[in-house]
């Protein structure tokens, strides 16, 4: 136990910071950062030898927020950890946090961290039961936040959060994996797991309004979907619950991806289908603008658009003749991996 845990030393803190005009929700914060210098003053250290990288999952296991872990390990030549809590993390040099919502916590619990290089992935805003000024000046006790896309790095800033400390790094997608095949008047896919900002409304309406195109959907939970029995019965439909080991042999049967998202961090779909050689059609949210040139490699629509708007924009599709895989061939998980690793330098 740190001496200032000691109950009538942290009252005795808490109560002077309370005669500053420092903010209260940072005296936690403020709390565990002097226990951490007062334990780099003494001399506080671990006889353990401390990993080179923890990632910090908490709840996300078997999320893609693990998965996104996994593949920057892949490709980590340091000792790394994935730990499953944000109390007692063990000493690292590093540490990668899966969401941006667990740095709050983890800070006011571990002190080691606020000696450590800290990298945070920042996914898309999302309400996490803090204050925005809480979470912005938790973020700014990171070394790096890495946005999913260039328009969530603006929307950060503008918040409050320092600019050096931002930047973004694209998704990618295994190119072993996902291999692009010849188009041919194939069918629209859309791959999606059933969330409201998801536009389920939209993307009934599309396969319904296009009678006279084949869709696949590959998806999971639709079933809460309050129309889900009327959408199953669209007779252009095929919905699979697929394993991700079959995604390519569907993505084989799509020429149009559809991405019709009101708020997205990726998504990673949309980069596998990309890499497929597939004419993608999205929304304005995520890295989409990142990676779709409109016209030229694909179609950008705005997240208010109407379904008949993404219908056009779907034939128009059918028309482009490029190599969408050209265009996403350095979005691999490798250099994904390299991009973050040269972030702990």
């Amino acid at each position: 136990m740190h001496f200032l845990d000691k109950i009538f030393l942290k009252k005795i803190f808490f109560k002077v910071l309370s005669l500053s005009r420092i903010e209260s929700y940072k005296y936690p914060y403020i709390f565990e950062k002097t226990k951490s210098n007062f334990g780099k003053l003494l001399g506080d250290s671990s006889p353990v030898k401390p990993y080179d990288l923890v990632f910090v999952i908490n709840d996300a296991k078997g999320w893609i927020l693990e998965g996104i872990c996994q593949e920057i390990a892949t490709y980590f030549p340091g000792d790394y950890f994935f730990s499953y809590s944000l109390t007692d993390l063990p000493q690292a040099k590093a540490y990668f946090f899966a969401h941006y919502s667990f740095l709050p916590i983890a800070l006011k619990q571990n002190p080691i961290l606020w000696q450590s290089n800290l990298l945070v992935w920042y996914t898309h805003p999302k309400d996490i039961s803090r204050s925005s000024e809480e979470l912005v000046y938790t973020l700014n006790q990171a070394t790096k936040v890495i946005c999913t896309c260039s328009q969530f790095v603006e929307l950060l800033n503008s918040q409050g959060l320092n600019r050096q400390k931002t930047t973004f790094i694209l998704g990618g997608a295994d190119p072993k994996i996902f291999q692009p095949h010849q188009r041919s008047n194939g069918s629209v896919g859309f791959c999606t797991a059933y969330y409201p900002r998801k536009s389920p409304d939209m993307i009934f309406n599309i396969i319904k309004s296009m009678a006279h195109r084949k869709f696949i959907h590959l998806g999971r939970n639709w079933d809460k979907y309050e129309r889900f029995e009327e959408l199953l019965a669209l007779p252009n439909l095929s919905y699979i619950e697929a394993i991700y080991s079959d995604y390519p042999k569907y993505y084989a049967q799509i020429d149009v991806f559809v991405s019709p998202a009101k708020l997205e961090g990726g998504p990673i779909p949309l980069i596998e289908a990309m890499m497929c050689n597939i004419v993608p059609v999205a929304s304005r949210t995520g890295f989409a603008p990142d990676i779709i040139t409109h016209g030229k490699n694909g179609f950008i629509f705005d997240i208010d658009s109407p379904y008949e708007v993404v219908c056009e924009l779907i034939e128009q599709a059918f028309n482009i003749q490029a190599d969408i895989s050209k265009t996403v061939d350095n979005l691999t998980w490798e250099n994904f991996s390299l991009q973050v690793q040269k972030l702990l330098d």
